[in-house]
């Protein structure tokens, strides 16, 4: 099996990494290096670019997590021109195996070999190591997925969770989503729940609080949020971890997630001590005549550098 290929394809950064082996049950990633996807024509024309700075090292097999669907053999970059058919690719590059798996499916994964020290607990709990897990990820959008232990590995089980509807727990949350109908029409979770959502939300505040917004970025109203130094970005950031708890605690029904819950993406690590002192634990117990049931799901946030490069690695090793 090993050494073995595996990559993280964005819509603009192609991240390759060489898995050599297994060390105390982890696995040893090494040569990781970022690619410019624009600068390549075809997919195989960057695996091939990745390839010749492994000096003839002679690899066996390749998974890569992709930004776009994975249809059987077909993949499509959803912000690439990329396409091309796992058997080709396999067969140009003589693997012994080549497979793709959509981005956030590998994160779903990458959560099964996970060590503690890549995880900051938000929520203590019991958690089963065989039951299901929920994986709720913000970042440019809102990525949401599961995994189930079938007797033999980790199956991700995929979703657009991202675009549920979002719901209010109190009058202020009623009066949001209303300002939100008038600017959006459908308000789903990631209107709200992701780094645009959070310039969207401190818009629809500000529109509640009868105040004129500000032109920011989703940093400046993070910034600002935490600093206390704007009162519409500190309610923005307020209602915003609010609504991730109460998210977060329905993907927990949804999955059974009796395995936890683990938080991803690129927005809520720049928000973590916020995010535990926040309104987030008590909205993700309340879940009225089932609060019991998710009273002891743990809940993780993800601190892993490459988290779709290790869920690869993850995949590639149950086949």
């Amino acid at each position: 099996m090993f050494p073995s290929i595996v990559a993280d394809i964005g819509g603009t950064n192609a991240r390759f990494a060489l898995v050599v082996g297994e060390q105390a049950g982890q696995f040893v990633i090494e040569n990781i290096s970022i690619l410019n996807g624009s600068e390549y024509a075809t997919f195989s024309d960057a695996l091939r670019a990745y390839m010749s700075q492994l000096d003839g090292v002679k690899v066996h097999s390749a998974c890569v997590a992709i930004a776009g669907p994975v249809e059987g053999d077909a993949v499509k970059m959803t912000n690439l021109s990329w396409s091309f058919s796992q058997a080709a690719v396999c067969e140009e590059f003589a693997f012994n195996r080549f497979i793709a798996i959509n981005d956030f499916a590998s994160l779903a994964v990458a959560t099964s070999a996970l060590l503690p020290g890549d995880l900051v607990s938000l929520r203590d709990g019991l958690r089963d190591p065989r039951g299901n897990k929920a994986i709720l990820g913000p970042g440019t959008g809102l990525g949401v997925a599961g995994l189930a232990y079938t007797g033999k590995g980790w199956l991700p089980i995929p979703s657009e969770g991202g675009h549920v509807n979002i719901a209010p727990a109190t009058p202020l949350e009623c009066e949001v989503i209303k300002a939100a109908m008038a600017r959006h029409g459908h308000v789903s979770a990631e209107v709200f729940i992701s780094g645009p959502g959070l310039v969207n939300l401190y818009k629809v505040m500000c529109d509640v609080n009868g105040a004129e917004p500000r032109s920011l970025e989703p940093k400046n109203v993070t910034a600002e949020g935490v600093s206390g130094e704007d009162q519409n970005c500190r309610q923005t950031l307020d209602v915003f971890c609010s609504f991730i708890g109460s998210l977060a605690g329905n993907i927990a029904l949804t999955y059974g997630a009796k395995g936890g819950v683990y938080l991803g993406g690129g927005v809520l690590p720049r928000i973590a001590d916020f995010l535990k002192a926040s309104d987030f634990n008590q909205r993700f117990s309340d879940k009225g005549v089932m609060s019991k049931y998710v009273k002891d799901i743990p809940v993780d946030l993800i601190s892993h550098p490459h988290l779709a490069i290790l869920g690869s690695a993850a995949w590639l090793a149950q086949f």
